[in-house]
């Protein structure tokens, strides 16, 4: 078989033009795993998004609500970061079944999530911990990313089989 000179100078510059990409990595669906666990069946929260899915667009002043879906019975605490870095807890201890798909749309059925300001990104976090937890670690005053997950891995201590899960929307007017 005879391989004409434009094809061999072809299949030579693939791999220089593979090497020239750029992997840009944003952390909008963050997970946070112990570094031995690489076994996707290991994660407790199978499942975290907006009822319009991840990244979705809300006005101010929408109902909203989380799909959540966690590989055993536990419950969930929702923590968000707003576009100013502001960090605030909106729902904790609430309760998940297993291998369902629970939609989280407010602390009671009577009380129910709004949508609010300031425009821009948000950020939420579900953490899952299999017994309930009275407010050992405060959000309030914090900001900052790394600083939220700072505390929520704090929150997560007592817990070796908890979990953290993080989703996205966007607010406009």
């Amino acid at each position: 078989m005879r391989i004409s000179l434009p094809r061999i100078v072809a299949l030579l510059a693939i791999p220089l033009l593979l090497g020239a990409c750029t992997v840009l990595v944003e952390p909008l669906d963050v997970r946070v795993r112990p570094p031995t666990v690489t076994v996707r069946d290991a994660f407790l929260i199978r499942h975290f998004e907006p009822e319009r899915g991840a990244g979705a667009t809300y006005r101010i002043g929408d109902p909203i609500g989380f799909r959540v879906r966690a590989a055993q019975d536990g419950y969930v605490t929702l923590t968000a970061i707003d576009p100013t870095g502001e960090v605030y807890v909106f729902a904790r201890n609430i309760r998940v079944r297993a291998n369902r798909t629970e939609i989280i749309r407010g602390i009671s059925p009577r009380e129910r999530f709004v949508v609010t300001a300031p425009e821009g990104l948000h950020r939420v976090s579900v953490h899952f911990k299999p017994a309930r937890s009275d407010e050992t670690v405060t959000f309030r005053g914090v900001s900052g990313y790394g600083t939220w997950q700072a505390q929520i891995r704090l929150e997560l201590r007592a817990f070796p089989r908890g979990d953290i899960a993080e989703t996205h929307f966007t607010v406009r007017r």
